[in-house]
């Protein structure tokens, strides 16, 4: 798939539309600290018989919205609502959980991913605040509530399930913390070694 997406439409030799879309998320980016101790993580989860593909450390971060392919109108758009939003919030901080988890369940594991502890609330609340103003605004809702997690890696082959479950639930998480002062908009280009995530805006929370 490629990057972004250009659709020229001509009809008798007239130019009716050029589109360019990109594809983007908004996100709460990680401290280095934070994206380091989740790279020692992955070493402690790299054992026989399992092909897992692990988040790039650059490309760690904590999901708050995916937004898929928009037109570039959109992102302005985008850019608008999320200067109005973050002006209602102050900064806030955000602590790793002792949980490392696993979507959807361990006899079909999917998603590898650490839990937030402190902050959930503050991150709920902009959550909410971010879907009631896109979905008036023709962006579709999520069709799952918000948990708050960091993705660390996409199971892809596990050879004993049971062993690895055991293994996951033996990781004591530490509770490291970072403050959340902005809200970032990021673009997603897709390569074929992996996606490659770029800031397009930052937006600082500044109640």
């Amino acid at each position: 798939m490629w990057q972004s997406l250009k659709l020229e439409i001509k009809q008798e030799g007239v130019n009716l539309i050029n589109l360019e879309k990109v594809r983007l998320f908004i996100a709460v980016n990680l401290s280095p600290k934070i994206k380091e101790y989740l790279i020692s993580l992955q070493t402690d989860l790299s054992i026989p018989e399992t092909k897992i593909k692990w988040v790039e450390k650059n490309n760690l971060h904590l999901t708050m919205k995916f937004l898929g392919y928009i037109s570039l109108e959109q992102r302005e758009l985008i850019k608008s609502i999320l200067k109005d939003i973050t002006y209602r919030y102050s900064p806030f901080n955000i602590k790793l959980s002792s949980d490392m988890g696993i979507f959807p369940t361990g006899k079909m594991p999917r998603i590898i991913w650490v839990g937030i502890k402190e902050g959930i609330s503050e991150l709920k609340g902009l959550y909410s605040c971010l879907e009631n103003i896109l979905s008036h605004k023709g962006f579709p809702r999520e069709d799952k509530d918000f948990t708050g997690h960091i993705t660390i890696g996409r199971v892809k082959f596990i050879g004993e399930k049971t062993n690895f479950i055991q293994i996951v639930q033996r990781i004591s998480i530490n509770n490291l913390s970072q403050e959340v002062g902005s809200i970032d908009l990021m673009e997603s280009k897709l390569t074929p070694n992996g996606p490659l995530y770029n800031l397009t805006a930052k937006f600082p929370l500044l109640k």
